[in-house]
């Protein structure tokens, strides 16, 4: 605590200092030329950079933080600018960063009154972290054996324009986009190391909880081609998009429920009212049985579709537009739902495979038609209305065939399989009216407002899955589906002075999802209403030219009532939520040669279900009582953040940079280990940064940047904390 507080007085006392510093900078008036020596702007430049970090603790989790990898060099940026001729240019991009897998490559022509080529490939990394929970009663951490787990996003491009005078100007694009590699999950297997008793009876709380690792397997790609025309005849501009669209997805989850645990066969072979006593004797290892989770989802799609957009003038306060959108999509999908027990026997543990959908393998037909109208009037300068309506039919049908591989007798091993087919239907419609209205008729002041109402009605059938070896059909299922949304804001924009700005804006977003039932199933119900609203308010003040101020205030609430299956059920709050948050930004520049930038916001979070509403559950003869409250929490999202932003000329050829940042938030209570997971987040994050900028001569620039990132994690009870030193340079060369 000590160390902490040092360093904290050192950091302050060295911020005090550049402050002090830019308060005393020679000031220079805001209406003059840079200087001679200002740092130059290269057309075409190279720029060579490279960052190692001595991070003490966890890597993964400084690097899912961060975003930033412990190192790496390249090329950061390569631009190339050249006029080949009068009417031809020719653009170079490029970046090539090992650590962070950061690539681009970038060509692109352009001749005038003819058109232009550009193709070009980009590839990135997004890191995340192995990591499953911590339980805080015996300091329980789970992770993968290898946490360091990333996605790698890439895309290909060509596009070609034809651009000729007074004739359609004609566009062919083509992208190839690709998601690969692995991603942590939060949906966690469980595990009885929780150093909870297992009671032998009655039991009232299992001592099982949900923090064992999982991760996700992603390979996405999607593919897209378009053919676009656009030409203006007289007052009227046409476009015209015909495309097809294609994605090939296979993605798989694991997960590891009670890993490392198995039944022995001397507790296993008991009657079942003796169990309890046996598991209670021997240890969290003995308790349950492994299963391994694996969970494949594969869908192959192919869309074909135009559009269609027109915009005509029809005088100087009307517009008129026209917008037509038509897609036929065709879907493959599999997969399954592998789970491999290990079940214990007399002879020793037998892996046994089950599966609720094996060899999943459907398909769906889409038949989607979009088309709306608006016009664009402006009775005065000051007025102007907006007045669309956008109807849109929509028809898909599903099919599926999966088999069922079950497991029986004592011990569950043997499997039989048996075949399953289902299919769906929906036809939907839907009108949505859209206004907008702005007036800017009084001095200083702007308002403006817009609404829309989406009704959505159409008829839902599906066919329960059956055995087609014992029976004919499935439960037939008919409902009639309806969606009502509705969408409305009013806000302002006024100047009150050349001191104060002020904007201002309250929504109401609200959300109806029913379905009745009627023919065979007479009486099935579900109704979801949901409701938003807030407000948000931004205030700039600018008491001088080298200072501003602006707040910025946001009030959300939301409220959300389910019906389930009978209308004789009443609604009841299923979700009740608050978000308030308060920021503020300090911009001040004494002089033209320093900056100052200090940011302070605080959010207040919650969602809330049943808590504190659950009460209490009355002890039984067999199974003892227990406060309800206490095993389903709120979710809370409360937090602090804070930076500061200054940088001033240090000489001629000279400048620095100093950034500091604060996040902390502490929503974890590990006091309720006894009844639930403590999953809020408890963290405190802390950064500084000091970089410099120096130019050796009118084509080199160097940069030099060194930081000290410090996280310590209570969520993880610290096996996520990290801190330590990270140094970057790179060097800027014109060419």
């Amino acid at each position: 605590m000590k160390a902490n507080l040092s360093s904290l007085v050192r950091h302050t006392g060295t911020l005090t200092g550049l402050l002090l510093v830019c308060a005393g900078a020679p000031a220079r008036g805001a209406d003059k030329a840079p200087p001679a020596d200002a740092f130059p702007n290269f057309d075409s430049y190279i720029k060579i950079s490279g960052q190692a970090a001595e991070i003490t603790g966890n890597d993964s989790a400084f690097m899912n933080r961060t975003g930033q990898t412990t190192g790496g060099a390249g090329i950061e940026d390569l631009h190339i600018s050249k006029d080949v001729s009068k009417t031809t240019t020719v653009i170079l991009d490029g970046r090539a960063l090992t650590g962070s897998e950061d690539y681009l490559g970038r060509f692109n022509v352009t001749k005038n009154e003819v058109g232009s080529f550009d193709i070009g490939y980009k590839r990135f990394r997004t890191f995340y972290d192995g990591a499953g929970g911590f339980f805080p009663l015996n300091n329980q951490w789970t992770a993968l054996a290898n946490e360091d787990l990333h996605i790698d996003r890439a895309k290909f491009w060509a596009e070609a324009t034809l651009n000729l005078p007074n004739a359609p100007v004609i566009t062919v694009r083509y992208t190839n986009e690709l998601r690969d590699g692995r991603k942590d999950s939060t949906i966690w297997g469980d595990s009885d190391f929780t150093g909870l008793p297992f009671n032998a009876a009655p039991v009232a709380i299992t001592p099982a909880r949900k923090f064992a690792p999982s991760y996700l397997q992603i390979g996405e790609r999607h593919e897209r081609a378009e053919l676009t025309a656009k030409h203006t005849v007289g007052k009227t501009t046409v476009e015209l998009t015909l495309f097809g669209d294609r994605t090939n997805n296979l993605d798989n989850r694991f997960v590891a429920r009670f890993p490392g645990e198995v039944i022995p066969w001397s507790i296993a072979g008991l009657a079942t009212a003796a169990q309890p006593a046996a598991k209670a004797a021997v240890g969290p290892a003995n308790w349950n049985n492994q299963v391994l989770l694996t969970q494949t989802d594969g869908s192959n799609t192919k869309t074909s579709g135009a559009t269609a957009a027109s915009d005509t003038v029809l005088n100087d306060k009307l517009t008129l537009k026209f917008a037509a959108n038509y897609e036929l999509m065709h879907a493959t999908m599999l997969g399954d739902r592998t789970l491999v027990t290990s079940t214990p026997t007399a002879t020793g543990v037998v892996p046994v495979v089950t599966d609720q959908n094996a060899a999943l393998l459907g398909g769906n037909h889409v038949k989607d038609a979009v088309g709306s109208i608006a016009l664009d009037f402006h009775p005065t300068k000051t007025i102007f209305v907006k007045l669309a309506w956008r109807a849109q039919e929509e028809y898909i049908r599903s099919t599926a065939t999966f088999n069922v591989i079950a497991a029986s007798g004592t011990p569950a091993t043997t499997t039989a399989t048996t075949p399953r087919i289902d299919w769906s239907k929906v036809h939907e419609k839907t009108q949505t009216p859209v206004l907008e209205l702005r007036y800017t008729g009084i001095r200083d002041l702007a308002l403006y407002a817009t609404g829309s109402k989406r009704d959505q009605n159409g008829v839902e059938s599906y066919n329960t899955a059956y055995n087609p070896i014992t029976a004919l059909a499935g439960t037939l299922a008919n409902n009639n589906v309806s969606e009502n949304h509705g969408d409305y804001t009013f806000g302002a924009n006024w100047k009150a002075s050349q001191l104060l700005s002020i904007r201002a804006e309250v929504y109401d977003k609200g959300h109806k999802d029913d379905s009745v039932g009627y023919g065979p199933r007479v009486g099935d119900y579900y109704l979801l209403d949901s409701r938003n609203t807030g407000a948000k308010l931004t205030v700039i003040a600018k008491p001088t030219v080298m200072l501003s101020f602006t707040t910025r205030v946001v009030d959300q609430r939301s409220k959300m009532q389910v019906t389930g299956y009978l209308p004789t059920f009443p609604a009841y709050d299923s979700l009740n939520g608050k978000n308030y948050m308060i920021g503020e930004t300090i911009d001040w520049t004494p002089s033209t040669a320093c900056y100052v930038q200090l940011n302070a916001n605080a959010t207040y979070n919650v969602i809330s279900t049943v808590y504190p509403r659950a009460g209490q559950t009355a002890p039984t003869a067999t199974v003892n009582g227990f406060d309800d409250n206490k095993i389903v929490q709120n979710s809370d999202n409360n937090y602090v953040s804070g930076s500061l932003l200054t940088g001033f000329v240090v000489d001629k050829a000279t400048d620095l940079e100093v950034q500091a940042n604060y996040y902390k938030a502490n929503n974890g209570d590990p006091l309720l280990t006894a009844l639930t997971t403590p999953y809020g987040v408890a963290v405190r994050d802390v950064s500084l940064t000091v970089g410099v900028k120096h130019k050796f001569s009118d084509r080199w620039v160097g940069h030099a940047k060194l930081g000290y990132f410090k996280s310590d994690n209570d969520t993880s009870g610290g096996f996520a904390s990290y801190h330590g030193p990270i140094g970057f340079v790179s060097l800027d060369y014109g060419l």
